[in-house]
């Protein structure tokens, strides 16, 4: 058996960039997006990057306006991702801009930003987000910050995309799980054979992580017990990294890793690979290495 790298994972180390957010440039219309207070719109005129149209946010009265995009954005738990967008505030009515990234439509904020840049020109603001443990849908809001009655700001080329490029950061709280038989074909399939353990840093539940590369190697992080309790009796026969989120259906588009296990010359290797229900299981070394050639 071998090393195999899933058809997500070598889709992402080579470049995947798209834009997860939906109309972010407002070429046509206002679809994707929902107005929450005060007036929301596709305005048309001199956008940024050349384009001809933005959104703009108009006060109602004494009520801020804000937007948000219509439908939760799905995102990976414990990821990186690059929020960019361009802002203006016009030179008349002109307000301080917001942004804030939520994880429900309209509710509390986990991360929120004021702009207050100079009237009459688009300016690029850009942000790296990691995502909580938990979290698989993220809304982005923006707004005015002012409550002045006809005050109004900009908005235009908003993008969100996967920023966790590198193996370490990919796999980041992500988890290994150790079965037994023959690994599938490809790490795109579902697993085959019987879960013996998941291994996590805590021994229960927390995800791994790797520290920084060197000499073309990333290693287990040397602070962290890899370690889980056997919820199956066999033969350990091969393992699956898997970054988070990860329900294990067949998928192209998911980040893993297969290999085989044994006691030695392997790409997992153990002191023993019988393995009994109940027994706590434990790794004390684990690299990744990047051949030169």
């Amino acid at each position: 058996m071998a090393l195999r790298l899933s058809t997500g994972l070598r889709n992402k180390i080579l470049g995947i960039n798209g834009n997860l957010v939906t109309n972010g440039d407002f070429g046509t219309d206002f679809s994707g997006w929902t107005q929450i207070t005060g007036t929301t719109q596709r305005a048309t005129g001199t956008g940024a990057q050349g384009s001809t149209s933005y959104a703009e946010c108009v006060n109602a009265g004494a009520a801020s306006a804000k937007f948000t995009n219509a439908s939760a954005i799905v995102v990976k738990p414990n990821r990186l991702y690059k929020l960019s967008y361009y802002y203006q505030k016009p030179a008349t009515n002109g307000a301080a801009g917001m942004v804030c990234v939520g994880a429900s439509s309209g509710g509390s904020e986990v991360i929120s930003v004021i702009h207050n840049d100079a009237a009459g020109s688009w300016v690029k603001k850009e942000y790296t987000i990691r995502t909580g443990a938990a979290q698989t849908a993220l809304y982005l809001s923006f707004q005015t910050n002012t409550t002045t009655a006809a005050d109004h700001c900009w908005y235009d080329q908003i993008s969100l995309v996967d920023a966790a490029c590198s193996l370490q950061e990919i796999f980041y709280k992500g988890f290994i799980q150790i079965y037994s038989g023959s690994q599938p074909t490809l790490p795109d399939n579902v697993p085959s054979g019987t879960l013996l353990c998941t291994l996590y840093s805590d021994g229960t539940s927390a995800g791994l992580s790797f520290d920084d590369a060197a000499a073309g190697t990333i290693a287990k992080a040397a602070a962290e017990t890899w370690s889980g309790t056997a919820v199956a009796t066999a033969t350990a026969g091969w393992f699956r990294l898997m970054a988070a989120g990860d329900d294990g259906a067949a998928s192209a588009t998911e980040e893993r890793i297969d290999g085989a296990v044994a006691t030695s010359g392997s790409q997992l290797n153990m002191s023993s690979t019988s393995i009994t229900q109940g027994a706590v299981q434990t790794i004390s070394t684990f690299t990744i290495t990047m051949p030169s050639e």
